[in-house]
């Protein structure tokens, strides 16, 4: 029996030093690219259908049609500039009345930070922009390049055909995803359908094709370029949420009580010497950020979909 478990921890084991490990980050440090492997389970399965429901409302909302009556817009989200109202289906809100909007932000922050207090980082594992964005340029590229040894193997790889056809497809299919990120953008704020057919025959404003293009650039740096980089410096709510939690919420986080002393049971030793964690290194190769939670770098640890 302990030598079938050895041979059943050594098959699982992986040879991986975590990237962006507290003790190897420097202050000034070129990025190193993170290569997460494909993750299974309940909760990547979840964080598939959170991404493409909020994607839908992102690119789909502007289309959506809402009967106000004769001389008004039909669009059921629209931020009208030129008539000073903004349109949410039966809402109208003139500028006087912010007020309703400064209540609708308070109270979704009251809601974030409840459900952070009792879930742990909900928001940034499975709802934030950046989360969701960045999973879907990864499936990208997964996609065309293959899972974690593939993309790896093809990052050391000389340049040749394959290298730079697969390189070039994948940085298109992200410039498009930009593109439609910055278009449905501006949809918001003139009529979909008619700004859509604008944009298409260059009949545009250049305001139109300026927000686009800007939008596409930052679409594409932040998740495709810049990915961790992102939550690990720019972004303050990892740490803002960390005053949040306490002991008793839920947490992804390596817990020293059960995992140390950590190492691979041996037929000389007793399984009960050894914490839960067997040192496999999983928790590294799945990670999108590069983090090794077992270095007490909980702060960054936000997108296990372990």
């Amino acid at each position: 029996m302990s030598t079938k478990l050895e041979q059943i921890v050594k098959e699982a084991t992986v040879e991986v030093e975590a990237v962006n490990k507290k003790e190897n980050r420097p202050l000034y440090k070129k990025r190193e690219p993170i290569f997460p492997k494909r993750a299974e389970g309940q909760f990547r399965r979840l964080k598939w259908l959170i991404m493409i429901v909020t994607l839908s409302i992102y690119y789909l909302v502007p289309f959506i049609r809402w009967d106000r009556g004769p001389g008004a817009p039909d669009q059921a989200v629209l931020i009208d500039f030129p008539g000073n109202r903004f349109y949410f289906f039966f809402i109208e809100l003139w500028p006087q009345e912010v007020y309703y909007i400064t209540g609708i932000l308070i109270v979704a922050g009251l809601v974030l930070f409840f459900f952070t207090s009792l879930f742990g980082r909900v928001w940034c594992g499975y709802a934030c922009p950046q989360t969701v964005w960045t999973d879907l340029f990864i499936a990208v590229e997964r996609w065309i390049e293959g899972d974690r040894n593939a993309r790896i193997k093809l990052h050391r790889h000389k340049w040749d055909f394959e290298k730079v056809w697969k390189y070039t497809l994948k940085h298109t299919i992200w410039l498009i995803i930009g593109m439609a990120t910055g278009g449905a953008w501006v949809f918001y704020f003139a009529d979909a359908p008619t700004l859509l057919v604008d944009l298409f025959t260059l009949q545009a404003d250049i305001t139109a094709y300026s927000f686009v293009a800007l939008l596409t650039f930052t679409t594409y740096t932040l998740g495709g370029l810049s990915r961790e980089q992102v939550c690990i410096y720019m972004c303050p709510w990892p740490r803002i949420q960390a005053a949040m939690m306490d002991e008793d919420s839920l947490q992804v986080t390596y817990r020293k009580d059960r995992g140390d002393p950590r190492g691979r049971a041996k037929k000389t030793q007793d399984d009960k010497a050894f914490g839960d964690c067997i040192d496999c290194k999983q928790c590294v190769v799945v990670c999108p950020m590069g983090i090794d939670i077992r270095d007490g770098a909980q702060l960054e640890c936000i997108n296990c979909a372990l």
